[in-house]
């Protein structure tokens, strides 16, 4: 099979469909011009964000015609809720600008990279490959060049952020008698959850080693059950950026300082999605780096008013915290609903956060987004895959150069991975795929030869049924694999048994796809275009 390797986009084609002057510089900027076009619906009608009505609207809207919700009347608050702010890939390209051209949305329609079997299950309802209009396939595209082009720039130091003396974050200042429940109208999204959760704030930590600042979304649940008023579990990954950080100050016996940003710029709320490549290394810049770039204009950051940690200063809620050192420094946590539509047991010893300060504008806004298989959180874990996909094929190359390409599907949550590589010896595709087996977040492994798209999920099956299986060996079952925490189907030690399928031809077995010769096709195409056209 000759591979249609995916349609490359240049940097012509970049700037062509980007536009920096339209990436609002707040997230309430954002929320009006959604509202100008007619991407979000107003609920004047009192909601409790506690007992699940609020949820059962934000579905309807998921079941209907899938807009942003604004709540404008929420019980026992007086502060407006948004949700499913950032739920389709059309909202998330409005947020960063991307316009495509109508030779763009031509010529990616058929791309494997936003093809139907490479999106497949991502959702039960709007965010699949198959009802995907042409116009979001192109969006979703370019948003992944834009990411990674704007990753690129941000290593280069190209637009750092700035510092600002302005600080509409901290319009509102408290810091005494704090009750996150109390003060905040933090949503209960679904039954199935422990409680309510405060997601999808942005966890922003600084590195004590070198002064960077990361950002990423965790989920914070509160209790007034299980917790202190003050306290908000974080619930993180040891491997990630932030539980590094984490560790890093609990190895020297201090507190690790930590705000929660809610609402900060658009471009700042889904790059705290985004997985750079650089995800299982050290990240040598910061994702406000990119902000600024992706808006041409540097990020303005505010000091926090009680912890030596900086934020965006237009965020429009900042929860400060400590997370304290060992020895009592762990609290149970869960479950929630996650983006697999399954909801995992109480996880016990995660990290937590004693609130030292709230901080926010003057009528502020709250963000969040519904927990489980809701469009928002789907989205935006397609972002967080396509940094997967950069970083697993750059950490592979080091070792593995004959690496061709790695597709990462949206539709299997990131568990399988496809590699397509041109073999030099027998065994070597068994060594790649064994090492990324080794790694915790692959569930599944499938190698393919170089004529193979691991974007193109058609020729991915076409591999597996066709070049595997002649020997036993070709399938590999891995039992009592490291894997992440939101696998559900881990046992006690966050363990499961994996699978690897060699689907590759053995050295100088060749293949050629049948069809007319070429001397033949040239001969007969104008016959063809006589009677065709």
């Amino acid at each position: 099979m000759n591979a249609e390797k995916p349609g490359t986009t240049t940097l012509a084609e970049l700037q062509d469909s980007h536009h920096p002057e339209l990436v609002r510089a707040d997230m309430r900027a954002f929320i009006d011009w959604l509202k100008e076009n007619d991407e979000i619906i107003v609920v004047g009608e009192a909601v409790d964000p506690r007992n699940f009505e609020l949820s059962a609207i934000v579905q309807h809207s998921e079941n209907g015609p899938n807009k942003a919700v604004l709540f404008e009347n929420v019980k026992g608050f007086d502060i407006p809720v948004v949700a499913n702010l950032y739920g389709t890939v059309h909202r998330t390209a409005m947020a960063l600008g991307v316009v495509p051209t109508d030779e763009q949305i031509k010529k990616y329609y058929d791309d494997p990279r936003g093809s139907p079997g490479a999106l497949a299950g991502m959702s039960g309802r709007k965010m699949n490959g198959f009802s995907m209009d042409p116009r979001s396939r192109a969006e979703l595209i370019l948003i992944k060049e834009l990411l990674m082009d704007a990753d690129r720039r941000a290593y280069r130091k190209e637009m750092p952020y700035v510092m600002s003396s302005s600080a509409p974050c901290q319009e509102v200042v408290i810091t005494e008698n704090i009750d996150v429940l109390g003060l905040l109208p933090v949503v209960w999204h679904l039954k199935q959850d422990a409680g309510p959760y405060i997601t999808p704030g942005g966890l922003v930590q600084k590195d004590p080693d070198n002064g960077l600042l990361n950002i990423g979304v965790r989920r914070h649940m509160v209790s007034h059950e299980r917790y202190a008023p003050n306290q908000i579990g974080v619930q993180i990954g040891t491997q990630t950026p932030g539980g590094k950080i984490i560790q890093k100050y609990h190895d020297r016996g201090e507190p690790c300082p930590m705000a929660i940003c809610l609402g900060p710029d658009p471009a700042t709320q889904i790059l705290s999605t985004y997985s750079s490549p650089h995800y299982w290394m050290e990240p040598p810049y910061s994702e406000f780096d990119m902000t600024g770039v992706i808006r041409n204009k540097p990020l303005e950051l505010v000091k926090c008013r009680t912890i030596d940690l900086e934020v965006p200063a237009n965020t429009e809620i900042v929860i400060e915290g400590l997370s304290p050192p060992p020895p009592d420094n762990k609290i149970d946590e869960g479950p929630m609903m996650e983006f697999t539509d399954y909801s995992g047991t109480v996880v016990e010893s995660i990290p937590y956060m004693e609130v030292t300060a709230i901080t926010h504008r003057n009528n502020p806004i709250f963000h969040t987004c519904m927990s489980g298989n809701s469009e928002e959180h789907r989205v935006g874990c397609i972002w967080s895959f396509f940094g997967y996909e950069q970083m697993a094929l750059e950490l592979i190359r080091k070792q593995f150069p004959h690496v061709v390409d790695i597709g990462i599907y949206a539709g299997s949550h990131a568990f399988h991975a496809v590699v397509s590589m041109k073999k030099t010896y027998e065994g070597e595709d068994r060594q790649v795929l064994q090492y990324l087996l080794a790694t915790q977040y692959f569930k599944f492994v499938t190698v393919v030869d170089d004529d193979i798209d691991p974007h193109n999920s058609e020729q991915v099956e076409w591999a597996k049924a066709t070049r595997a299986g002649r020997r036993p060996e070709d399938y590999i079952i891995s039992p009592q694999m490291p894997t992440w925490e939101m696998d559900p189907e881990i046992d006690t030690h966050w363990r499961v048994t994996k699978l690897g399928i060699l689907a590759t031809r053995d050295i100088g077995e060749s293949y050629t796809q049948p069809a007319p010769e070429p001397a033949m096709m040239g001969k007969m195409r104008p016959i063809f275009e006589k009677y065709a056209y």
